[in-house]
């Protein structure tokens, strides 16, 4: 299928697959996903109203569409919907844990062991989360799918729950933070072991290196299930072929 862009201003979105029903969209790092009353700045509802292409109105305009959201520096896919029988359908398929959202994330260190599953909790903590006992259920499945001597890895994630900053969080309290995060990730050692480059590249990554690269789901109309894939962004395959290649 042939990938639809924007035009030169609007790069922080490309149409990957739309119909009467639905809009799956590959979100850029530095968009957000809505914005708030507090927050008004370009997200993706804006760009693609400005687009002229329909979504379900619910009760906040600036939210239109949504069913699920990615962090401002998360890139990757997001599914919006069209019309109030998509929006029923797929805030359900969320709620009921049936859409398959799978991230490639860049962390510190590697984690142990190298495949598992983080269940902790997750609550509000100052200016952003924390794991907790009495937080919100919170589930993270990983695997180590390459890895950088004992100081980098690629990993591979999929999340059953969809918390906020949950995948940060999660890799965070295995001591496995992600590369460039700013609020879990500050002031991380930048050994004088690593070559220029990679001292460079590290202190320059100012983003979380996370990606939804892959989501499924079901239809809502047609009942057929959905599959979608998309490749990292050329800030994070920079990153692999750096660390990890």
């Amino acid at each position: 299928m042939k990938i639809k862009k924007f035009n030169e201003e609007d790069k922080l979105v490309e149409i990957i697959f739309e119909d009467e029903f639905i809009i799956v969209i590959n979100k850029k790092n530095g968009l957000l996903s809505h914005c708030n009353k507090k927050e008004k700045s370009i997200s993706v509802v804006s760009l693609l109203k400005k687009h002229k292409i329909k979504l379900y109105e619910g009760e906040d305009n600036l939210r239109d569409g949504i069913v699920h959201r990615l962090d401002k520096d998360t890139s990757g896919l997001m599914v919006l919907a069209k019309n109030s029988i998509s929006y029923k359908s797929l805030v359900s398929q969320f709620y009921a844990r049936k859409v398959n959202k799978v991230y490639k994330a860049y962390c510190w260190g590697i984690p142990i062991p190298i495949a598992g599953t983080i269940n902790k909790p997750i609550s509000n903590y100052l200016n952003k989360k924390k794991t907790s006992l009495d937080g919100k259920y919170a589930v993270t499945d990983y695997k180590v799918t390459k890895s950088f001597k004992n100081y980098f890895s690629e990993i591979e994630c999929s999340i059953l729950t969809g918390r906020t900053h949950q995948i940060r969080v999660h890799l965070q309290s295995v001591n496995c933070p992600l590369i460039g995060d700013q609020l879990y990730s500050k002031n991380r050692n930048i050994s004088q072991s690593f070559s220029k480059n990679i001292r460079d590249l590290l202190r320059s990554f100012k983003r979380q290196a996370l990606h939804a690269q892959n989501l499924t789901f079901m239809h809502p109309k047609s009942k057929k299930i959905k599959s979608f894939s998309i490749e990292m962004p050329i800030d994070m395959l920079n990153l692999r072929d750096e660390l990890v290649a």
